[in-house]
């Protein structure tokens, strides 16, 4: 049942990826997209992530300000891989060399999701093992979080100019992540009880997207076009994440 749900997931994702790759995008709706993913990753985070790693935690005992230190290392983890990548690229401010800064953006997003995504495969195993019923529902949950990650991943690959056919064979690599987690955390974690122990995965995985949001993606929509017209798409994406956590609300 893992497997197939695991199959309908990645066709999902797929699909998603696929939509900003329409040659009709162009630079304008490019940048509007990436307000919307913007809007997606904060409400992502903020509606659904943090508050679920926190309850998770307070089921493991764990105090919220310890909680919160895995938090940080999520955020200074994408930090140094960031500081990384802009060193080897020779990069010292955000007005050099802007299409390095756009590619750049780019792989640090993905990074930092890839994190994200894995976390996803243990919260979705976990489920399963807690009944397929549970399992069913949760994925259906996953499967509009996918489209929405999938989208936005794809559309800042489209802004950095990355050839369409390689940006859907990283969107492809990409949705295969959480099902491939997914299948190890069932084996490692089969028959050992769970609860709690999702919090730090979870509250790690919301650091990185605090960084991606915070220092990469919102500096990126503002950088073309109205900034009104901008955040009117950053709250829309927020409103749709708050409209999904409100429609699936999580169940202990």
């Amino acid at each position: 049942m893992f497997a197939a749900f695991s199959i309908v997931l990645i066709a999902v994702s797929l699909i998603a990826a696929y939509l900003p790759q329409n040659p009709r995008v162009d630079e304008t709706r490019s940048h509007i997209m990436v307000a919307i993913s913007t809007g997606i990753f904060i409400g992502l985070m903020m509606f659904m992530l943090i508050p679920e790693g926190i309850e998770e935690c307070e089921h493991a005992g764990i105090d919220v300000h310890e909680a919160m230190y895995a938090l940080v290392a999520g955020f200074v983890a994408i930090l140094i891989v960031d500081a990384i990548m802009k060193s080897r690229h020779g990069i010292t401010c955000a007005c050099e060399a802007q299409g390095h800064e756009k590619e750049l953006l780019s792989n640090t997003i993905f990074v930092g999701l890839a994190i994200h995504a894995a976390c996803d495969g243990l919260a979705m195993a976990a489920m399963f093992m807690a009944g397929e019923a549970t399992g069913l529902m949760a994925t259906l949950g996953f499967c509009i979080h996918k489209f929405a990650e999938l989208f936005s991943l794809s559309s800042t690959m489209l802004l950095a100019g990355m050839d369409r056919k390689k940006a859907m064979f990283r969107s492809g690599i990409f949705s295969l992540i959480t099902p491939i987690a997914g299948f190890l955390f069932f084996l490692l974690f089969s028959g050992i009880e769970l609860e709690g122990l999702l919090g730090i995965p979870l509250l790690f995985a919301s650091g990185t997207l605090l960084f991606v949001s915070a220092c990469n993606m919102i500096p990126e929509s503002f950088h073309k076009g109205n900034r009104y017209v901008v955040l009117m798409f950053i709250i829309i994406g927020i409103l749709a994440m708050l409209a999904v956590g409100i429609a699936f609300p999580h169940e202990h």
